[in-house]
């Protein structure tokens, strides 16, 4: 429709904070039908082709964590990353590439729906549950379409868990600081956490209390 378009792109960031990719579009001819225009676009983490999509993606992913830094308070950040340490051993950024028993995925376009089986105290635990809050295939499949996810990226895995602590009625003893009240109302989700009977080694009270007190002074929070 339009004529050839000029496309400049500038990546600007610093140790502290990550600045958005900005593309102006410009026609350089008329468009055929005699009408001249000039478009303007501002397009956030934009790929201008598909030789740059991998340093652009792993720049994205490296810094979901800072964005969602912003998005959330530092109580339910504290609280997230409670979570994540307790289902994967760790709360980084690599807690978002773990599957359920062993091994990690690299691609966050989807859910990696695969199924790991292992004996746990005995039993053998069959799981399609993988990232940071261990989610199985079919909650992907149920909040994918309603919550609008378009990928299983780590701030869509942060925005299942934040449903499923909305679900059990966590989220006000998340942001007054009830801790326990809120780690017991979704210990049947997780179940690291007390509170359940999955009987797969969860984490004490006081160990998810401690490493929670932790991430919280961590967050700016008190």
């Amino acid at each position: 429709m339009f004529g050839r378009f000029f496309i400049s792109g500038i990546i600007a960031a610093t140790t502290s904070i990550f600045i958005p990719k900005m593309i102006a579009i410009v026609p350089l001819e008329p468009a055929s039908s005699g009408t001249e225009r000039a478009i303007f676009c501002l397009v956030i983490n934009c790929l201008l082709d598909y030789q740059n999509f991998d340093l652009i993606h792993t720049v994205k992913l490296d810094n979901v964590l800072l964005e969602t830094n912003f998005k959330y308070s530092p109580r339910m950040m504290a609280f997230l990353a409670t979570i994540r340490w307790a289902e994967t051993g760790t709360s980084g950024a690599e807690s978002y590439k773990k599957l359920t028993f062993r091994g990690t995925f690299n691609n966050f376009s989807t859910h990696p729906l695969k199924k790991q089986c292992a004996l746990v105290n005995g039993r053998q635990i069959c799981s399609t549950a993988a990232g940071a809050y261990q989610m199985l295939d079919k909650s992907w499949y149920e909040l994918a379409p309603k919550l609008n996810l378009k990928d299983f990226s780590p701030a869509s895995q942060d925005k299942m868990a934040v449903e499923y602590i909305r679900r059990n009625k966590a989220i006000s003893d998340v942001e007054a600081g009830n801790f326990e009240y809120a780690a017991s109302k979704v210990g049947r989700i997780w179940a690291s956490f007390p509170d359940n009977d999955y009987n797969q080694n969860p984490k004490s009270m006081n160990k998810l209390m401690n490493y929670y007190q932790q991430q919280l002074l961590a967050f700016g929070g008190q």
